[in-house]
């Protein structure tokens, strides 16, 4: 695997949030052939360790997008593979979960960057509200889920979306190569009740399949729609 990984998507951050970043100090390191040289790229940090998220490179095109009254703008998301020495080992679930690292700030998206893209893993409603599989296998009864969902229905109803709890994707998640809805299900029902159009979210990553295994996973995925409910 190389060093550097990079979102399956491109995604409508806000331009304030991308300009409010410094520039990466990361030089000399080469492109798959996929990334175009007029992207703009965040890079993002690794939370655990207090490394910031940067603008790899855009800047200049953003300040001309916002200019032009744009408030939002398509973009890349690379990320260093959080264990490059364990290769596809690290994609497997347990060891996924022990590497994964996450963006050090959040990020307003349009919601249809989730929806358009197949992001989500599943679909929740009032009635599969915290309820995790069909044995509820965290054994919470079912008027406390629906209490909860209760509750967040009226906050939503209220207030609107509450940026200080950001939706997670998880770049490469699907067979190492497709970004998916790692948390938010939940909120993605009544983002779609209340007409929602702007979400908060944080991105986090391990690792992904890059070069050739890159080409035919991302077929491979194409093909099966992996965990894709939309």
């Amino acid at each position: 695997m190389d060093a550097l990984g990079f979102s399956s998507e491109y995604y409508h951050i806000k331009i304030e949030d991308l300009l409010n970043l410094s520039d990466s100090d990361l030089v000399n390191f080469k492109y798959p052939s996929y990334i175009l040289t007029e992207d703009v790229i965040l890079f993002i940090g690794k939370r655990s360790q207090a490394l910031n998220d940067s603008l790899l490179q855009g800047r200049e095109i953003l300040l001309q997008a916002q200019k032009q009254g744009l408030t939002h703008y398509p973009t890349r998301v690379m990320f260093e593979q959080r264990a490059s020495q364990l290769s596809f080992f690290a994609l497997l679930k347990p060891i996924r979960k022990k590497y994964q690292d996450y963006s050090s700030h959040n990020y307003e998206i349009t919601l249809n960057d989730i929806i358009d893209n197949h992001l989500e893993r599943n679909l929740k409603d009032e009635e599969t509200a915290y309820n995790y599989s069909e044995r509820n296998k965290w054994g919470v009864p079912k008027d406390q889920r629906q209490a909860r969902f209760q509750e967040i229905d009226e906050s939503f109803r209220n207030h609107g979306y509450d940026k200080k709890h950001p939706m997670a994707i998880m770049l490469c998640r699907g067979l190492g190569v497709k970004d998916k809805l790692h948390q938010g299900h939940h909120r993605m029902y009544f983002c779609r009740k209340y007409h929602i159009p702007f979400v908060q979210v944080e991105f986090l990553a391990t690792n992904s399949f890059t070069g050739h295994l890159k080409t035919f996973f991302l077929w491979l995925n194409k093909i099966l729609k992996y965990k894709q409910v939309n």
